[in-house]
């Protein structure tokens, strides 16, 4: 089972995977490479939303923020 500390560290890995600072990422994807639903996902992201470590691009993507992308979790 996930928590929000794996999955600020999913999303901290996919978006190192592009060159672009802090691109947006699919929720969708985040949610296929740690293997659960979306259903799942969305309290830890609401968590990681209200730590301002990722900001809610629409209901399809995200982005980490500045403070996300330097913490360590």
């Amino acid at each position: 089972m996930s928590n929000a500390n794996e999955v600020h560290r999913k999303i901290k890995e996919i978006s190192s995977r592009v060159a672009n600072p802090r691109p947006a990422v699919a929720i969708l994807g985040v949610a296929n490479e740690l293997m659960i639903n979306r259903e799942q996902l969305m309290p830890f992201l609401r968590e990681l939303q209200s730590l301002r470590l990722i900001k809610l691009e629409g209901t399809e993507a995200l982005r980490l923020t500045l403070l996300g992308g330097a913490v360590k979790r």
